[in-house]
């Protein structure tokens, strides 16, 4: 037996020290399982030995692995769970109910700023990672994570500056301030809707599924915006059948983030069923919506949508083609569900703190509400309310990965070597106390007042530290919701403009309140990371103000 272990053992280290220690595998994951899968049945049929030279080479193989990561890796000098150097399936066991943004803050804790949560990834706590990682001088690409699509492309997805840059001239022209303010004429009738949605429910006496109103509202918006067709939800008072595929699907981004391979490997190799079946369903509808709305021709009486400026500035082949399916996925995804999200933590909190709806009830009270400007101008509060929601419960807790490329960065006086992962987590970044550690994860010590480097409180839900108390904010840097540089979302002006409009709307018709028995915790506890943030189910009971 000594020696077919022997060469299995040999081909084992060799296809590690020479193949799988370099570049990246996660694309060919699939075909690296069935090629050995297909190996290991031949040897069986041709090889007499062919036990001992597969447990040679998958013992080898992985003791190698293993050894080369716990002693030998780039990254081996840097903190953090014996059992994530190893490999990141135990990180998908602890993000298995899609806390992840908890597992990272108790990893913040424990291990320091800068933590090994995988062979080859940090997760880095430092408020200066975000302009690191996306400022204009970042030397980094987007990480493995972001070929969730692949084959297909998508601007949020494309991993190389260029094919980032590229695509994101053509978005540009969706975005300019024309654009927008049609966009805004837009969503009138869908906050026409959700106050009739509302309205029902006061003359039934029920208690209003908030949560339900929002993301209805949030996708109706979106459909019309990408497909010039909304989904509606608002209008008929139930989910449309594609956007519960896509609530189910996104269910599985949580776990599975952290183990971009394992993704690859479902996607093409798992039977297309139960939520792989959701995912894949809704991706073929939306690359159908869209090719349904390419063969809408220009019409000058038709409200612009986002769709028209894409359709018209790229070219007219089936490459583009394949980027305007992948674009209308993820924007359904990156502009509808983030923006629900928000708007449920805002008035989760609102209901909660009635002084700050009386605040930003004055600040409204004699303003066009209608235009986008007047509200961004002259309601402090509201904006302040607004941020501070996204501080505390980001529309995207812990996702964002980045990659270094070819040589090392540095971040808070830390070096970060080449070709490593970055994981920063807004959740815990905006909430960080000040630790200090040594490389070795031994605590040093902590901030001499307060423990809070970043912001005061950072906790507590405190809008005024975004104007009157700016104190209260002492490194701005760790507040990046809406991302930095060129990867700051296209968006954030049509998001912010939407977020102050609706809640200013709600806040001048209807008080509102918890039914009997909830309380802000019921949703705050139940806040969920999907990769996208999910808050707990919001109900609240509206009332129609009398002047």
């Amino acid at each position: 037996m000594l020696l077919p272990l022997s060469i299995g053992a040999t081909l084992g280290i060799g296809m590690h020290l020479v193949l799988f220690i370099r570049g990246e595998w996660h694309v060919q994951a699939p075909d690296i399982l069935l090629g050995h899968l297909l190996l290991f049945i031949s040897l069986g049929v041709w090889v007499n030995e062919a036990g001992c030279i597969i447990l040679g080479y998958l013992t080898a193989l992985f003791s190698s692995i293993v050894t080369y990561r716990l002693f030998f890796h780039r990254l081996r000098s840097f903190p953090g769970p014996i059992w994530a150097r190893i490999s990141k399936i135990g990180h998908v066991w602890k993000a298995r109910n899609a806390q992840n943004h908890l597992f990272l803050t108790d990893l913040h804790h424990q291990y320091g700023d800068f933590v090994r949560t995988g062979p080859s990834e940090l997760t880095i706590y430092h408020p200066g990672v975000f302009m690191s990682i996306d400022g204009p001088l970042t030397k980094c690409d987007k990480a493995e994570w972001y070929d969730i699509l692949h084959p297909n492309k998508a601007l949020v997805t494309a991993r190389t500056k260029e094919h980032h840059s590229g695509r994101r001239r053509q978005w540009n022209r969706g975005f300019t301030s024309t654009a927008l303010k049609q966009y805004h004429e837009r969503v009138l009738p869908f906050i026409d809707q959700l106050e009739e949605c509302i309205q029902a429910d006061i003359s039934a006496g029920r208690v209003s599924e908030t949560s339900d109103l929002f993301y209805w509202l949030g996708f109706d918006r979106m459909g019309d915006l990408i497909f010039g067709e909304a989904f509606g939800m608002l209008s008929e008072k139930k989910w449309h059948y594609i956007i519960v595929l896509l609530q189910k699907a996104l269910s599985i981004l949580g776990p599975m983030s952290p183990v971009p391979w394992m993704v690859q490997i479902a996607f093409h190799l798992l039977p297309r069923i139960l939520i792989l079946g959701d995912w894949f369903r809704m991706r073929a509808w939306c690359e159908a919506q869209m090719i349904k709305r390419m063969g809408i021709s220009y019409d000058a009486s038709r409200p612009s949508d986002i769709a028209q400026y894409l359709i018209e500035e790229g070219p007219k082949d089936m490459k583009h083609q394949t980027w305007l399916a992948g674009d209308s996925l993820l924007a359904i995804v990156a502009g509808s569900d983030p923006t629900a999200a928000v708007l449920i933590v805002i008035f989760t909190e609102l209901a909660d703190r009635p002084q700050d709806v009386e605040k930003i009830r004055r600040e409204i009270e004699n303003l066009n509400i209608e235009d986008p400007n007047e509200l961004a101008k002259n309601c402090p509060h509201l904006e302040a309310v607004i941020l501070e929601s996204l501080r505390l419960f980001p529309a995207l807790p812990t996702g964002g990965y980045r990659k270094t490329l070819k040589e090392s960065i540095n971040i808070g006086g830390t070096f970060v070597p080449p070709e490593t992962t970055i994981v920063a987590p807004r959740f815990p970044i905006a909430r960080r106390k000040a630790a200090l550690f040594d490389i070795n994860g031994t605590f040093l010590l902590i901030h001499e007042k307060t423990g809070e480097d970043c912001f005061e409180r950072p906790n507590e839900f405190i809008p005024e530290r975004w104007y009157e108390k700016p104190e209260m904010g002492r490194n701005k840097a760790a507040f990046a919701p809406f991302g930095t540089g060129h990867h700051a979302c296209l968006g954030k002006p049509l998001a912010m403009s939407d977020m102050r409009f609706i809640t200013a709307r709600l806040i001048r018709r209807y008080r509102f309140r918890y039914p009997k028995g909830e309380t802000a915790e019921t949703v705050r506890n139940a806040f969920k990371d999907q990769f996208t943030s999910k808050p707990g189910q919001l109900r609240l009971v509206f009332e129609e103000r009398e002047n």
